[in-house]
């Protein structure tokens, strides 16, 4: 799970960075004077989380703030913004919130997460509870920023704990994202969740493709590659999307404009776009190329639902 591909955007431009060690050095201290051989057990070897108790019933909640979809949850009891996003399989907690929420940070275990435009340095622990519309949810990991930045502040994030939370936890729900509501349903498909993120196919300018489901992204993101087969950028362009940056604010974007995208049944047109590096981790499942990211919460005020159990996306309504 560790090694997939994150997928989180958007409003990546000019977000400051500030050093996060010190309190993760201390949260690893913490861990080292009381260590706990269920949490270590789960941090090395980590896998999707899993309901526990009661099999809870579909509930809906508001989407409380942000530009893409963020409801209330919980990590260890403190209560923070979550925002839901199917582009990428990690939970991403903001460095505040792990030491407010007393996270256990065993020393040892980083990994470097690709995003769209830049790669950055995490360190991985293990909550004692996650909670969810009511669910409680166990058995994974949550990865921590070296780095701070102002990302989630741009996406509408209030404060300063939060957590990104992907399929690692959503894959145990069908997802409705209602956008013209501003709400979102979480149905349990009682089936095992996997943890992957979801490809569908679509068509840009005429040409087929697959691209990565990404509620985290309020827009549609090509691969420069892709974009260079569709014209929207020449050779040099693609060329100096080549090399990912060390942190959000030096990615690189290059603005473009799509005639038409058709998902399914219905036709998306005259949509502003952005050339970026995503993923440098192999192809996604199937023939056709990748073709990039299909933000949900940039394609207008729709209802969309990411059916884990079936492993597909539905898009509901046109309002």
């Amino acid at each position: 799970m560790i090694r997939a591909v994150a997928a989180w955007a958007l409003l990546l431009a000019a977000c400051a960075s500030t050093d996060n060690r010190e309190l993760l050095d201390e949260l690893q201290q913490a861990a080292l004077a009381a260590p706990d051989a269920e949490l270590d057990a789960c941090v090395a070897s980590p896998g999707p989380y899993r309901l526990v108790g009661e099999a809870p019933q579909p509930v809906t909640l508001s989407m409380v703030a942000g530009k893409v979809p963020v409801v209330e949850g919980a990590i260890n009891g403190v209560t923070m913004p979550f925002l839901l996003d199917t582009g990428t399989t990690h939970i991403v907690l903001s460095a505040t919130a792990a030491r407010d929420s007393n996270l256990y940070l065993p020393p040892g275990l980083t990994v470097d997460l690709i995003a769209p435009g830049y790669r950055s340095r995490y360190r991985v622990g293990a909550p004692k509870s996650l909670a969810l519309a009511g669910s409680s949810l166990a058995g994974g990991v949550v990865a921590v920023p070296e780095r701070r930045s102002d990302l989630a502040r741009r996406l509408g994030v209030r404060g300063a704990n939060h957590a990104t939370v992907g399929s690692a936890v959503l894959s145990n729900f069908r997802v409705t994202f209602d956008f013209g509501k501003r709400e979102v349903k979480l149905d349990p498909h009682g089936q095992q969740p996997f943890a992957g993120v979801l490809w569908v196919a679509v068509e840009v300018n005429g040409e087929r493709c697959l691209m990565l489901v990404d509620s985290g992204a309020n827009g549609v993101f090509l691969e420069p590659a892709f974009a260079r087969k569709l014209g929207l950028i020449d050779e040099d362009e693609q060329e100096r999307h080549a090399v990912k940056a060390d942190h959000a604010g030096g990615a690189r974007m290059t603005p473009v404009r799509i005639d038409r995208l058709r998902c399914g049944s219905h036709t998306f047109e005259n949509l502003k776009a952005n050339v970026v590096l995503v993923g440098d981790e192999g192809e996604p499942p199937g023939a056709l190329p990748r073709g990039g990211l299909l933000g949900l919460a940039g394609l207008g005020p729709h209802r969309w639902t990411v059916d884990y159990g079936e492993r597909r996306l539905i898009l509901n309504e046109v309002r």
